[in-house]
């Protein structure tokens, strides 16, 4: 769902989440898969939108990318983590990025979860979220 798509009425009936991926066929997935469980879903594609995104949808989580273009998911999250509007949102980092050092970062800036790409499916993507935020019912 672009921003142009998102109403305030939506909220109240299912969860955003916010996916921010510039890779499109992971962000496709994503979204169709969170939207075939009843999540509403919000897309950015850098690092820079992923901030003003989350700002104006407050989203009730986040998957991040972390190599993206703009600004890094370690500085998203690092911005995320000292803006009192976006502090106590969860996010999941999902990346291609298996640094011991990398994750000790994530950590520190209070990620919820971190899923290397290389070694998470789907539906492990979608369990770890479901445990953050329940799915709607239907």
């Amino acid at each position: 769902m672009s921003l142009a798509g998102y109403t305030a009425k939506q909220t109240k009936t299912s969860p955003i989440i916010l996916v921010v991926e510039d890779e499109l066929s992971v962000a496709t997935s994503l979204s169709e898969a969170l939207e075939d469980r009843g999540y509403q879903v919000v897309n950015a594609k850098d690092g820079i939108s992923a901030v003003t995104t989350a700002r104006q949808v407050k989203p009730a989580a986040v998957i991040l990318d972390l190599g993206l273009p703009k600004q890094s998911g370690l500085d998203v999250l690092d911005r995320f983590r000292n803006d009192k509007a976006l502090f106590a949102i969860p996010v999941i980092v999902l990346s291609e990025v298996e640094s011991s050092v990398v994750l000790q970062r994530c950590t520190e800036l209070g990620m919820s979860c971190y899923l290397a790409k290389s070694h998470s499916s789907l539906p492990k993507v979608l369990e770890k979220l479901a445990k953050i935020v329940p799915p709607p019912k239907k």
